[in-house]
C-alpha cells in the first residue's frame, strides 16, 4: 500500500507550561489521504529545455538552472533554527510518535519529528502535509527548553535539518521562513483544521515544507495549560 487515509488526531502541540507533555489535541478527523512514500520525482525533476545563448551573449552569461531538490532517504537528527544568521534553537531530533493518551512527549533536550507510522510526512521531502516538528519551551524544573525561543522567529530566518542517511553519511537541507512565528488558539488549529488553519497542515500542492510548533508561555492559561500555540512554517531551498 502507498497511501491510505489516515484517521488523524489532528495536531495541536501544547508543551505544558510546567514541561508536561506535548499534547495534540484533537479531532478524530479525516484530513485525506497521507502519502506513504514521496511522489514520483518526475514531478520535481523534469527536463530543463538547453538554454541557447543570443547572438553576441557569451554563454557565461546566462547561469544554469538549480538542480531540482530530490527527497531524502534518510532520518532528521537535528535541527537549528537562525534568526539573523544566530542560532536561536539547536537541538536533536527523536522519531515520536502519539502514545495512548494522543500525547506527544519528546524527552527533555530533544526536539520530537512526528513521523512514520503514524505521520507520513519527511521533512524536505515531497508532500501535500507538512512535516510536523515539536519540543518543548520548559522543562519540568521550569529551565529553558529546546523551543524556548520559537516566537523569536521571524521572516527571512532559516531552518537546518541535518540528516542520518540510509545509506551512510550525514545531509543537510535549508529551510526559509516566509512569515514570523505566529501565536494561534490550539482549539481553533484542529476545528478549522480544513478551513481557516489549513495552512498549518496541508499545501496547496506537493512541497518541502516543515512546521515548528511549542506552546506560547505568554497566552493566557487554563489548568496550566496555554491556550495558545507558536507555529512556524518554513519552506526547503536547498
Amino acid at each position: 500500500m502507498t497511501r491510505r487515509r489516515l484517521a488523524v488526531t489532528l495536531l495541536v502541540v501544547a508543551v505544558l507550561a510546567g514541561g508536561g507533555a506535548v499534547a495534540l489535541a484533537g479531532a478524530a478527523r479525516g484530513i485525506g489521504p497521507v502519502p506513504m512514500k514521496p511522489a514520483p520525482q518526475a514531478s520535481v525533476s523534469s527536463p530543463v529545455p538547453a538554454l541557447t545563448p543570443g547572438p553576441g551573449s557569451p554563454a557565461s552569461s546566462t547561469p544554469p538552472p538549480p538542480a531540482p531538490l530530490q527527497d531524502i532517504d534518510g532520518t532528521p537528527v537535528h535541527i537549528i533554527v537562525r534568526h539573523q544568521g544566530v542560532p536561536l534553537i539547536d537541538a536533536d531530533i527523536d522519531l515520536i510518535q502519539l502514545n495512548d493518551d494522543g500525547w506527544l512527549n519528546p524527552d527533555p533536550g530533544l526536539a520530537g519529528w512526528y513521523g512514520p507510522p503514524q505521520w507520513q510526512t519527511m521533512p524536505g521531502n515531497l508532500s501535500g502535509y507538512r512535516a510536523v516538528i515539536a519540543g518543548h519551551n520548559v522543562t519540568g524544573e521550569g529551565m529553558k527548553d529546546v523551543f524556548f525561543d520559537l516566537g523569536r522567529v521571524k521572516a527571512g530566518d532559516s531552518v537546518v535539518i541535518t540528516y542520518a542517511l540510509r545509506a551512510g553519511g550525514l545531509a543537510a537541507a535549508q529551510f526559509d521562513v516566509a512569515a514570523d512565528a505566529v501565536s494561534v488558539p490550539k482549539q481553533d488549529v484542529v476545528a478549522q483544521a480544513t478551513t481557516a488553519y489549513r495552512w498549518v497542515w496541508q499545501t496547496d500542492g506537493p512541497e518541502r515544507t516543515l512546521a515548528l510548533f511549542s506552546c506560547d508561555l505568554d497566552a493566557p492559561h487554563v489548568d496550566g495549560h496555554s491556550v495558545d500555540n507558536w507555529i512556524v512554517t518554513a519552506t526547503r531551498v536547498s
